[in-house]
C-alpha cells in the first residue's frame, strides 16, 4: 500500500474573493510549522492567458458569444489538469510537502457550465467540453482538503473594482452571482463524492494559522478512506454542478 507523505489542498471561490492571498498565507503558516510548502498559482504568467480571457470577458460585456467561453474553459482545463497531476507528485511522492493548489480542476467547471447557461458556449461544445473533463478527472486523485471561501457576490464585485485589472472591468455583478449559487452546487457534490470540504466564511480575512491547523485536524484519515475515496472519483468522474437532466450512459451533469 502507497505511503502518503505530503498534503494536497485545493483551494476554490468565486472572482474576487482573495483565493490566491490565501493559498500563500496558508502556505507560510504550514512552514512555520515546520511543513515544506509549494503554492501552484492560476496560469495567469502563461503566454496564452491574457488572449483567452480578454476574448471572454469581452463576450461578457457584449452579450455576444463569439467562442471565447469555449476557447477558455478548454485551455483552463488543460492548464489545471496538467497542475493537478503535479500537485499529485509534489503531495504524495518522494518530495512528500503541503501542496496548495489555486482552485483545481473541478472548479473550472464552474465557468463552463455558467457560461454555457448564459450562452457563452453552445450545448454541443459544453458536452465536449464535459466529454474531456471525465476522461481527464479519470486520471487524476482527489485532493486531500476542498477549502471553498465564501464570499458573498457583492463583496467579490467589490473587491474586484479596488483591485481594478483591466481585464476584468465590466464583468456583471449578475454574472458572479450566478457562479456563486453553481459554486454551491459544487461545494454539495464534492462532499457527496467523499471529498472533505472546508468552508470558510471569508468576508474577512482570516487568521492563517488557525484556517492550516483546521485543514491539519480535517486531513487526518485512514487508509481505508484514502481507498474508497480514490475508488469513487475515478469510477464516475462527472461535471460536479447539477442543474441539467442527466443524459445516458454518463451524464455531464446531474439532476
Amino acid at each position: 500500500m502507497r505511503t502518503k507523505r505530503g498534503l494536497f489542498i485545493t483551494i476554490d471561490a468565486n472572482i474576487g474573493a482573495g483565493k490566491t492571498n490565501a493559498c500563500h498565507a496558508i502556505a507560510s503558516a504550514a512552514m512555520a510549522s515546520g511543513q515544506r510548502a509549494r503554492v501552484l498559482e492560476e496560469p495567469t504568467g502563461h503566454p496564452r492567458f491574457g488572449h483567452f480571457l480578454s476574448r471572454y470577458y469581452g463576450d461578457l460585456r457584449t452579450g455576444e458569444n463569439r467562442g471565447g467561453g469555449f476557447a477558455m474553459q478548454v485551455f483552463m482545463l488543460c492548464q489545471r489538469y496538467e497542475q493537478h497531476r503535479l500537485a499529485v507528485e509534489l503531495a504524495w511522492g518522494e518530495q512528500g510537502i503541503v501542496v496548495v493548489q489555486d482552485r483545481p480542476i473541478y472548479g473550472d467547471t464552474v465557468f463552463a457550465t455558467t457560461a454555457m447557461e448564459r450562452g457563452f458556449m453552445t450545448r454541443e461544445e459544453y458536452d465536449l467540453y464535459g466529454d474531456m473533463f471525465r476522461n481527464m478527472s479519470r486520471d487524476v486523485m482527489p485532493p486531500d482538503i476542498f477549502v471553498f471561501l465564501d464570499v458573498s457576490p457583492e463583496e467579490c464585485h467589490a473587491r474586484m473594482s479596488a483591485r481594478a485589472r483591466s481585464e476584468e472591468e465590466g464583468v456583471p455583478l449578475d454574472y458572479l452571482r450566478q457562479l456563486d449559487s453553481n459554486y454551491k452546487k459544487l461545494v454539495e457534490e464534492m462532499r457527496r463524492r467523499g471529498v472533505r470540504v472546508l468552508v470558510v466564511d471569508w468576508k474577512e480575512f482570516g487568521p492563517p494559522v488557525e484556517m492550516w491547523a483546521r485543514i491539519r485536524d480535517m486531513a487526518i484519515s485512514t487508509d481505508s478512506w484514502y481507498e474508497h475515496l480514490t475508488f469513487s472519483f475515478a469510477k464516475h468522474p462527472r461535471l460536479p454542478v447539477p442543474g441539467q437532466p442527466r443524459r445516458e450512459p454518463e451524464g455531464v451533469l446531474t439532476p
